[in-house]
């Protein structure tokens, strides 16, 4: 494996994408999904990414575990009903296999990306960015990692107080732990036996699933604030050219560092492109299977709860907290991401104002050529097939709005393990007496 070295930077010089990333990266390793060793220190020279490491067996054990969480849960959808529940375990479990192998290529790739972005920050001679950007990265990733963390106890005391009360009813003594871990993954232990060590194993399984469903958003975040804060910079400098009969700066070397800038973000969006994908997919996907839960009240049954019992559990307090903080956290994270990275495409637009009003004395082929670039030139984090915009954030809200609008029309009466089949046939059914097609 090649190992890039980053020695021939200046000691003291510091590395605002090392900084601006290195925090969230560590949550990832800590995980098992990021074997890349120098990311605790505070300057990069000792990036490296080795086969040959404690942290690679520990991704591969990690992928070993995401790939049998994901098996399992395809098994159990193709051998039981087609349902919300078999459907959302799939979707949980196969993106985050995609994900931690993306993860994966990443690290592979990031020594490389990391000796472009040195480069890239030392031609930048005439752009000095706020140590402050690497602070709101860092503080940005803990606080939305801990506030992620909350999610999860939040659902876990759930599920227990849910299983104890069920048990309790019941008249049931058995092991509460058993029969939550049963209830919590069915398509676990409806292949394999129950034990200690099989409960605690899948459950942190699970927990590194969770994990990774809002990594990506945190990720993500972290580059587009890195990105827009150099932009802003160079945005503020090319402003302040334009405004005087004279040049301050050349335009050329204006014009060379946004080129730069452009061509970072374009070996940044090449390493996280198929991860903005995976991310913006998986939260629209879950906002609208939470907005659905709520209509229809839906919750996977447990075998000693009847639907009276169930009903009783959902209108607690206590499950109230937990929902209404996990889907004002998921829209919020969702928002987060969208915004952050639609403002990549924002600040790479903005020079153009400037430009365009550089005063008749100063004008000359190097304000041309900039001009051509600026107006020619597509500047943003993309999802593979799509640039990450604010139109396209009010496309997906304006999808979601709709999705509602047609559930809201349908009177569905909730079931615990919802039917898809079902339910498409009693749609398809009303949209033809709707438009009164045969």
């Amino acid at each position: 494996m090649k190992v890039y070295s980053l020695s021939s930077r200046s000691p003291d010089q510091p590395c605002h994408f090392h900084g601006c990333l290195r925090h969230a990266l560590r949550f990832a390793r800590w995980l098992g999904f990021f074997p890349v060793q120098g990311l605790g220190e505070p300057r990069p020279e000792g990036i490296r990414f080795r086969i040959k490491s404690l942290y690679s067996i520990y991704v591969v054990a990690t992928l070993l575990g995401q790939v049998m969480m994901s098996y399992f849960s395809v098994l159990l959808f193709f051998q039981t009903e087609v349902t919300l529940s078999t459907i959302s375990n799939i979707i949980f479990y196969v993106t985050g296999l995609i994900s931690a192998i993306l993860l994966l290529k990443l690290a592979q790739q990031w020594p490389l990306l990391m000796t472009k972005a040195v480069e890239t920050e030392r031609g930048l001679t005439e752009l000095s960015l706020d140590n402050k950007v690497v602070v709101r990265s860092s503080v940005l990733a803990y606080l939305v990692m801990a506030l992620a963390m909350v999610e999860h106890i939040l659902c876990t005391s759930f599920n227990i107080k849910f299983v104890m009360y069920c048990l309790q009813e019941a008249g049931v003594t058995t092991n509460v732990m058993e029969n939550y871990v049963v209830h919590r993954m069915p398509y676990i232990f409806n292949y394999i036996p129950y034990s200690f060590f099989n409960a605690v194993f899948f459950e942190y399984l699970c927990l590194q699933s969770t994990f990774l469903w809002s990594f990506n958003d945190v990720l993500i975040t972290c580059f587009s604030i890195y990105i827009t804060a150099y932009f802003k910079t160079l945005n503020a400098v090319i402003a302040t050219n334009a405004k005087k009969d004279k040049d301050t700066i050349p335009w050329s070397i204006l014009r060379v560092h946004y080129s730069n800038l452009v061509k970072l973000v374009k070996e940044i969006d090449d390493n996280i492109s198929s991860l903005i994908l995976l991310s913006l997919f998986t939260d629209l996907f879950y906002i609208c299977l939470q907005l659905f839960n709520s209509l229809h009240r839906n919750h996977v049954s447990f075998k000693y709860c009847d639907e009276t019992q169930t009903n009783q559990a959902l209108s607690s307090p206590f499950y109230l907290l937990y929902y209404l903080y996990s889907f004002v956290f998921l829209v919020l994270r969702a928002l987060m991401l969208s915004l952050f990275a639609s403002n990549v495409h924002c600040a790479a637009l903005e020079p153009v104002y400037s430009v365009y009003d550089v005063p008749s004395s100063v004008y000359d082929n190097e304000v041309r050529r900039f001009q051509l670039q600026l107006h020619y030139t597509e500047v943003g984090l993309s999802g593979k097939f799509f640039y990450v915009t604010r139109n396209m954030i009010l496309k997906v809200v304006g999808t979601i709005i709709t999705y509602e609008i047609v559930l809201l029309q349908y009177s569905v009466t909730p079931n615990s393990y919802y039917n898809v089949s079902t339910t498409v046939a009693t749609v398809v059914d009303n949209v033809t007496n709707l438009y009164g097609k045969t």
